[in-house]
């Protein structure tokens, strides 16, 4: 180690770096892995008005990558000046930048690519059957010939990072990178389902579609099963963007976020916010780590959206962000808690790839053991595609006749198309419950009550129920800062808690619900402790806990009057298929499949 000290060495002097040094910076940002060269191509492949995308790739794009289309093409007089850096097309003038409606714009991919590895480039015109070759790359100098190639163009990039071997060491493999091409190519094809895409790996056919609409796209990539049970998603028009798209059924779940597509104006983002909106709107209807197939489209105005934050362009700033993805949590809670669970008539077990949550009943199976036909219990998996196509009907729960209990637990219920329901009671009221309370909490904070936690003479009381002694409640100092600024909302639901110093609060008032008539003022304690944890969805946590705590119980008999109301009021609810915990409370027995059964 030298002895000389920082503040005594020589000041360098600032000069201006060497085109090439700038060029290899620049196309660094651009070209992280294989899958930004697939993502940048496919790119200039859309806005050249392909309608059939061809990708190939060997040992993960490292070796090979080449896109072909059936584009405009470009001019061979224009080739060498396409792969120079900030030449494009697209934009003219800076305001274009407000408006853009092109997916690329910025000029830097066919440059960024040749600073990284060979590149070339054969592209026609016209339908003569004539091309031009352009091969040029990091240390070798521009190169045409004829070729032949029908209209579009075929970009061939061979090596990727060979010459920045410190970028190609930190790759991870060709398996992982071919995954994320793979995951690029499928963003891209259900963004643009017009578009007929096919990829291959060495020579193996990964993922081909048809260029029909979404549904046939995710029957090509995902199979005719989860093809037959996508739900809508919208449409709905908030602030000048348009949502929809589709949300496969809660049958249909995985261990990643890897099957949540987001596109904007027809790209593939990686928005945060959308993508923790879309998160919020499902997190209630599915089990704790488990994520749907989810396919959303927005359309904006180019005015409303700038892209040109990231030079990998998936990053998005849209002016009314917030908005907007409040419309897309709510888009994705109705389309995806409003459809029962449905038992299919097939007795056949679909792939457990898709289908991981086992329904509660099932019919027998049938089997044949030595001649002797015999049936016996099991699980089933809910998913046959022919049952999973749910009529229109049943898109929002009927109007259902009670007919009894099982059990003290489930009502069972008949539809007016002699459809036979299974409701868990406990569950119906929770759900019911749990609606309740955001609409008293919407209509509390709707009035002009103070911001504080303690209420002025003249502001509105709490809505709960008075306790006959307030309790004295002690938080530890960090659950005592959490709950300060969440007690106006706390007190929307009816519980009343205010500072009475330190870290010490006094409860006088808890939610006016039936299950409180006992003891209310045992609740309190822990409704205070439990609205005082780390979390961002607090208030979503504490009201599905009132809710569960004083539901109608399982055991408890109820009269064909009170199951009527308690149906009906489910009906009322925004989601009545699913408890606010996610779980599953109706299950449909289709009339076909009774009679398939029981062979009617």
């Amino acid at each position: 180690m030298s002895d000389t000290s920082a503040k005594d060495a020589a000041p360098r002097h600032i000069t201006r770096l060497p085109h090439e040094v700038v060029e290899r910076i620049a196309a660094g940002e651009v070209i992280e892995r294989p899958a930004s060269a697939v993502r940048e191509l496919i790119d200039n492949a859309l806005d050249a008005g392909a309608t059939r995308i061809r990708v190939a790739m060997r040992e993960g794009g490292m070796r090979l990558i080449s896109v072909a289309d059936d584009g405009i093409g470009i001019p061979a007089d224009e080739l060498e000046l396409a792969c120079q850096p900030h030449t494009t097309s697209k934009i003219a003038q800076i305001s274009d930048l407000d408006h853009i409606t092109t997916f690329g714009f910025r000029g830097e991919a066919l440059a960024s690519i040749a600073a990284m590895a060979e590149l070339e480039m054969t592209s026609a015109t016209d339908g003569g059957g004539m091309a031009t070759t352009l091969i040029l790359g990091p240390a070798k100098p521009p190169a045409s010939s004829p070729a032949p190639r029908a209209r579009g163009t075929t970009v061939t990039v061979r090596d990727l990072f060979q010459q920045v071997p410190a970028r190609r060491a930190l790759l991870r493999g060709p398996r992982a990178e071919a995954q994320r091409i793979q995951n690029v190519v499928r963003a891209y094809a259900l963004a643009h389902p017009e578009v007929q895409f096919a990829l291959t790996d060495d020579g193996y056919l990964l993922l081909q579609t048809s260029g029909n609409d979404l549904r046939a796209a995710i029957a090509s990539i995902y199979g005719a099963d989860v093809a037959a049970a996508l739900l809508p998603l919208g449409p709905r028009e908030v602030a000048g963007a348009l949502i929809r798209g589709v949300v496969a059924s809660r049958a249909f779940h995985y261990a990643t976020r890897e099957h949540v597509f987001i596109a904007v104006n027809g790209r593939p983002i990686a928005n945060s916010s959308l993508f923790a909106a879309a998160e919020a709107g499902y997190r209630p209807l599915l089990r704790k780590g488990r994520h749907p197939l989810l396919v959303a489209s927005l359309a904006l105005d180019p005015s409303e959206i700038d892209a040109n934050i990231h030079p990998a362009k998936t990053e998005m700033l849209l002016r009314q962000e917030r908005t907007v993805a409040a419309a897309l949590r709510e888009a994705v809670h109705e389309a995806l808690g409003s459809v029962p669970l449905s038992v299919p008539a097939s007795t056949g077990l679909p792939s457990a790839t898709h289908f991981t949550r086992p329904l509660q009943l099932r019919f027998p199976a049938q089997r044949t053991r030595r001649g002797l036909r015999i049936r016996e219990p099991g699980i089933h998996y809910s998913g046959n595609a022919e049952d999973e196509a749910l009529e229109e009907d049943a898109f929002q729960l009927p109007e259902l006749t009670p007919l009894g209990q099982f059990d003290n637990t489930l009502i069972l219920a008949q539809s007016p198309s002699n459809h036979l329901f299974l409701v868990d009671q406990h569950r119906a009221h929770e759900r019911i419950l749990y609606q309740e309370l955001l609409k008293q909490r919407e209509s509390f904070l709707g009035t002009d009550e103070p911001a504080t936690g303690e209420p002025e003479p003249d502001a509105p009381t709490s809505p709960g129920q008075l306790l006959l002694e307030p309790l004295l409640v002690e938080l530890t100092p960090t659950q005592a800062e959490l709950l300060l600024p969440r007690l106006e909302e706390l007190r929307a639901l009816g519980f009343a808690c205010q500072p009475f110093g330190g870290s010490m609060f006094l409860v006088r008032a808890v939610p006016h619900l039936p299950g409180m008539a006992g003891d209310p003022g045992a609740f309190a304690r822990d409704f205070a402790e439990e609205a005082a944890e780390d979390s961002n969805h607090w208030l979503d946590h504490i009201c599905t806990t009132i809710a569960c705590r004083t539901a109608i119980r399982r055991g408890q008999p109820l009269t064909l009057a009170e199951q009527r109301t308690l149906l009906d009021d489910l009906r009322q609810t925004k989601t009545p298929m699913n408890c606010p915990h996610g779980s599953p409370l109706v299950l449909r027995y289709t009339r076909q499949a009774l009679a398939k059964a029981f062979e009617w």
